[in-house]
């Protein structure tokens, strides 16, 4: 081995490893007001459920807004800097979140902060995909939602502790302070992606194309657009686009949603829904690493199947329980379902990107899932409201259903077996 190809390696492996730590960061800091930033303004300010829902629908409304954008300044001027950006816009919101006075501030600047935290991670995507080549993309990729998955299992209960001994306005600290704590690594150990370290080390053998991806020139106009059209009207970008679509719908509007309030009606206890939610996370760990192993052994679709019928299986035990043990199983059973189903759009979406546009797609499809976090929380609740949660969950499922079946039958397989 070379020492220019042991370099490269060596880069590629403590970018990924690097980038890691990063999103388990950011997601500890997330995670660690979840279970009081509702009680603290409810406390400190006085303010009503409605409006609890909205200081917390707004940091997902991010997403909706800033992934496309954040992926074209990705492209156009590195991975690294934009990551950094949305880190730091995550910090300044989150600093502004902790020294909140009133309703109003607190709910600005935690719109702000989900600005920061959607480039954030729409970015991270892309960065592994830089780092990934198309017969580890899955493994890869998955390592991203393992990341989210251990700050959102350690944030909760470091945020939780400190607040029963320091009040509930600590954790608000220690979310700035982890946010602090990831634009520093950010800033000081990350490399940039492989490619751009490529380019630098090759600068007189660029050919056209690898100086777009260098950001020094574009694809022409045309070529840029026509690529364009032909990726959103593929098969694979509608399909795949809708499936990710409805899992996050399923997450935000079926599982933090409908199903809490369904689980109350039932006389499910605040600690045991709390417990069903936290129980979802664990079998994720397993089935996000199967699910990418299995993608780069057998194929990208091979994990959809059995993450539907995890999934529905999960929504028909949870409709019918009636008992604390019926109830954990939905949450495994869910949890198992989602993490096979949700790094395959990812990956899928990652396969294909046309060159040169990596970034974008990759905020395309984050687009996507702001839509189903805005979409599935409004849709099933409407229909809860009108029809009843059982409805509500099972009409969700269907769509659920539908979804991953128009994938199957009409999306062309984009990898197996080392072809492309």
């Amino acid at each position: 081995m070379t020492g220019g190809v042991r370099e490269a390696l060596t880069n590629r492996y403590r970018g990924v490893s690097v980038l890691c730590v990063v999103v388990a960061l950011n997601s500890a800091g997330m995670g660690a007001i979840s279970p009081v930033l509702p009680l603290f303004m409810e406390r400190e300010y006085g303010v009503s459920a409605a409006a609890i829902g909205i200081t917390i629908g707004l940091f997902g409304f991010g997403r909706l807004v800033t992934s496309v954008p954040a992926g074209y300044l990705a492209q156009r001027y590195g991975r690294k800097s934009v990551l950094g950006l949305g880190a730091a816009i995550n910090l300044l919101g989150a600093a502004m979140v902790s020294v909140s006075f009133s309703y109003a501030w607190l709910t600005g600047w935690r719109f702000v902060s989900g600005f920061g935290g959607s480039i954030f991670l729409t970015v991270a995507t892309i960065y592994l995909r830089d780092e990934a080549t198309p017969e580890m993309r899955g493994r890869l990729l998955s390592l991203q939602e393992l990341s989210i998955l251990a700050g959102q299992t350690i944030g909760p209960l470091l945020g939780g502790y400190l607040a029963d001994i320091f009040g509930l306005r600590m954790p608000l600290y220690v979310q700035a302070v982890l946010m602090g704590a990831s634009l520093g690594v950010i800033g000081f150990a990350l490399p940039e992606s492989r490619w751009r370290e490529e380019e630098a080390q090759r600068p007189a053998r660029r050919r056209p194309a690898q100086a777009s991806r260098a950001g020094e020139t574009g694809p022409a106009p045309e070529r840029q657009r026509g690529a364009m059209w032909r990726l959103m009207l593929s098969p694979a970008f509608i399909f795949v686009g809708l499936f990710a679509l409805m899992i996050v719908a399923n997450r935000q509007g079926a599982r933090f949603s409908v199903m809490p309030l369904f689980g109350g009606e039932k006389g499910f206890e605040p600690d045991a829904l709390g417990l069903w939610i936290s129980i979802t996370h664990f079998p994720q760990f397993f089935t996000t690493l199967m699910s990418g192993y299995v993608s780069d052994r057998f194929g990208r679709k091979t994990p959809i199947i059995p993450a539907i019928v995890l999934m529905c299986l999960g929504i028909g035990t949870f409709i019918w329980a009636d008992n604390l043990w019926q109830l954990l199983l939905s949450g495994v059973l869910l949890g198992m379902g989602e993490g096979l189903g949700s790094p395959a759009g990812t990956v899928f979406f990652a396969d294909i990107a046309p060159p040169g546009m990596e970034g974008v797609t990759i905020g395309l499809l984050r687009t996507f899932g702001g839509v189903g976090t805005i979409v599935g929380a409004l849709a099933l609740g409407a229909i809860a409201d009108f029809a009843g949660f059982a409805w509500a969950l099972w009409i969700d499922a269907a769509i659920l259903t539908a979804a991953g079946l128009g994938l199957m039958i009409f999306v062309r397989e984009t990898y197996r077996n080392g072809r492309v």
